[in-house]
């Protein structure tokens, strides 16, 4: 792996090249940007950039330094992330403590925290005062897709470096020909992964696309689904199902609003799509796709799933 492999980040591994190039590297970085895009791989790569044994890091073809980090066993790489659903005090304690030593082997020390989003207050305030007066020879890289959750003191004491999604007609192409996935597959991963290279890969090697269109099946061409079949299920899995059944209703909505057909999710299943489009009205299909992702946002929250879920089926099959 090398900054070049990260697809689509031309402007953020740009800038971060400079930096590097510069020796004007800060200490600390707020990575932010839609999962699955490339931002924990690019800071392995800032880390490797630091830490590197050869004379030229981009030339660098596996020193020691590198490969140790590529495989997460160098001593001076320290990664934290959630256990359970929060980054807990300990964990910052932990670091605080790690970043008063010099690098045990390399140049630089490098705290990643992933999902940064998730320390609780007592984590962020722990950090903030590390943030305050970082060590010269450590860096810290805070990774997340919600930056907007992390206290405004933490941001304003990191440069920021903003990660994109790919095209999706440009990650399609990168699945198809990097990772051999025939044309309908590719369509359907590039634009449910809404660009992210990451998600899109964690699903090509599963059975997502005769899922979704059970799914599919089940619970919008049937005229009376059991909603108990979702209801059996654990809250990852319903995610998953609800925003499969989410990109049917997106797609008709936008379909109706005069989206090229080319652009659905679920080209595979435009004849389908294209009947409902004709049957449904705007009204119905707004209804429909606002309490699907209604119910997405309530999986977070402490919630009766069960009830939940009846409620959705009571909204969207009515009949």
């Amino acid at each position: 792996m090398s900054f070049q492999d990260i697809k689509g980040q031309v402007k953020a591994i740009d800038i971060l090249k400079g930096y590097i190039a510069e020796s004007r590297l800060a200490g600390a970085y707020l990575f932010c940007g839609a999962e699955g895009i490339g931002k924990k791989l690019a800071a392995k790569e800032v880390a490797k950039a630091l830490n590197c044994s050869s004379s030229d890091f981009l030339l660098c073809e596996g020193c020691p330094s590198c490969l140790k980090i590529e495989k997460n066993q160098h001593p001076d790489l320290h990664i934290i992330s959630a256990e359970e659903s929060e980054i807990k005090i300990e964990s910052i304690r932990q670091l605080q403590r790690e970043i008063a030593f010099k690098p045990y082997e390399g140049k630089k020390k490098i705290f990643i925290i992933d999902d940064a989003h998730k320390m609780n207050k007592e984590s962020q305030g722990a950090l903030l005062k590390i943030l305050e007066e970082p060590p010269k020879d450590s860096v810290i890289v805070l990774i997340t897709d919600r930056p907007k959750l992390l206290f405004k003191t933490i941001i304003s004491r990191c440069k920021t470096v903003k990660f994109l999604p790919l095209l999706r007609q440009e990650l399609q192409e990168v699945l198809k020909k990097e990772h051999g996935l025939d044309k309908t597959q590719a369509h359907f991963l590039a634009y449910f992964s809404e660009g992210r290279l990451g998600r899109a890969l964690r699903l090509k090697d599963t059975d997502i696309m005769r899922e979704k269109n059970s799914l599919i099946d089940r619970f919008c061409i049937r005229a009376k689904p059991n909603i108990d079949d979702l209801a059996a299920m654990d809250k990852p899995e319903i995610r998953d199902c609800l925003n499969i059944l989410a990109s049917w209703y997106r797609d008709a909505y936008l379909l109706k609003a005069g989206l090229d057909h080319s652009e659905v999710i679920n080209f595979d299943r435009k004849n389908e799509l294209l009947s409902l489009v004709e049957n449904s009205d705007f009204a119905e299909l707004d209804e429909a796709l606002n309490a699907i992702t209604g119910s997405v946002l309530y999986l977070e929250k402490n919630i009766n799933v069960k009830l939940m879920l009846h409620n959705l089926g009571a909204q969207l099959w009515r009949g």
